[in-house]
């Protein structure tokens, strides 16, 4: 097993851990759904309010304030909010402020029963050899570390969370950016070269392999054919 080489495996989650499918459909469709629901309950909550701060920011708004003027009621600015995030949502935008709203949304699915993170069976099975090689496991996904800790917690096989060290978001930066895996080296306090970045997007892969972790390209069913020769390729965690 290649895992033995290293001190820590980092991992992506769509396409790596989980079904493209599920979180492109599943979970980004109740977030479309379900957002202006949770904005009319939850409108006033402080870490709404902190997730609505960025994401008016993202759009390069100086304040939320500045991003609902002339929008007077609640009715109004839930509304407004609404319809941008449904936009970037469409977009597939990675923006943080987005990533934060979508996982408050999920949150609330999560908890309730109605969303269970789709996870491929061979998973759980490397959570386990890993933790007992004394490997450290870590997330580096653009959804939010909030979002990232729900669904592991909430899996369709159980809580795989209380196996995960490690979270990282796009606070850490941008997922093709090298400078983010620096970052994420410097966090962690170890050399890059302990540790195993495991992606289905190669130009995550390049960034990884350029802040001077391993890499490990997933070829999962319904992931999109890459013809990277740069990074070594595994259909599962069978073997890694």
């Amino acid at each position: 097993m290649i895992s033995s080489r290293y001190k820590v495996i980092l991992l992506d989650i769509e396409g790596t851990t989980s079904a493209i499918d599920f979180v492109h459909t599943t979970m980004f469709d109740y977030a479309q759904k379900n957002l202006h629901g949770f904005l009319n309950e939850s409108y006033e909550k402080v870490e709404t309010i902190k997730a609505l701060e960025v994401f008016a920011q993202d759009e390069n708004f100086a304040s939320l304030g500045d991003f609902l003027n002339g929008a007077n009621s609640k009715e109004e600015k839930i509304n407004r909010i609404t319809h941008l995030a449904r936009q970037r949502m469409t977009e597939d935008s990675k923006a943080t402020g987005l990533k934060a709203l979508q996982g408050l949304v999920w949150q609330k699915g999560f908890t309730s029963g109605e969303l269970k993170g789709h996870i491929y069976q061979d998973v759980p099975v490397a959570f386990n050899r890993w933790k007992k090689s004394g490997i450290v496991i870590g997330i580096y996904s653009s959804g939010s570390i909030l979002a990232q800790k729900i669904y592991f917690a909430n899996t369709t096989f159980g809580n795989l969370e209380n196996q995960i060290t490690h979270h990282f978001d796009t606070t850490s930066g941008p997922k093709k950016t090298h400078s983010s895996y620096e970052k994420i080296t410097k966090t962690l306090n170890i050399n890059a070269g302990d540790i195993l970045f495991l992606s289905d997007v190669t130009d995550e892969l390049d960034a990884a392999k350029i802040a001077g972790m391993a890499t490990g390209l997933l070829i999962r069913p319904g992931n999109k054919p890459a013809g990277n020769k740069e990074h070594a390729s595994y259909p599962d965690f069978n073997t890694i």
